[in-house]
């Protein structure tokens, strides 16, 4: 006995939901598998309160100094507010009203131009009136320089046995 159109399309459409719900199911499981990675564990959180990805940074010892890109694709300079402290870097943004304007009309979005706030913690106290800051390329890198410069300690390679 033949099922009937309504029948097979009902079928097909429960299986569409079904797929959908395996997918995100697992989309959860990801996410949630990734929180420990992003909070605890003594690694600093790379996403907001709102799940937005804040700027990605590197930091490196220059004997003298510390030198901190952070990748802000999209922002202006004028929209960076940068404060320096003894032990922290502060740097956020605020978003603009016109660029959410203009991705009104977007077909796609998945970069984003958010507002956002991120704190740097630095090894050694730094000397904050000092602070140079300079964006080339959507890399907005920082000259943090020493209280008490000590040369960088370079790597002893280290026998396993």
């Amino acid at each position: 006995m033949a099922k009937s159109g309504k029948i097979v399309k009902r079928e097909e459409n429960r299986q569409i939901r079904h797929l959908d719900d395996v997918f995100e199911n697992f989309r959860r499981e990801i996410e949630n598998a990734m929180k420990p990675w992003s909070t605890g564990f003594g690694f600093p959180s790379l996403f907001d309160s709102e799940g937005i990805r804040l700027p990605l940074c590197d930091m490196v010892d220059k004997g003298n100094r510390f030198e901190l890109q952070l990748e802000i694709p999209g922002i202006d300079k004028d929209k960076l507010n940068v404060k320096a402290t003894g032990n922290s870097v502060e740097v956020s943004a605020e978003k603009s009203e016109e660029a959410e304007e203009k991705r009104k009309g977007y077909i796609y979005s998945e970069r984003s131009q958010s507002s956002f706030y991120r704190m740097i913690p630095v090894p050694e106290e730094i000397v904050p009136s000092k602070v140079n800051a300079k964006v080339n390329n959507g890399i907005l890198t920082l000259e943090l320089p020493k209280k008490n410069p000590s040369k960088a300690q370079q790597a002893t390679k280290v026998d396993v046995k």
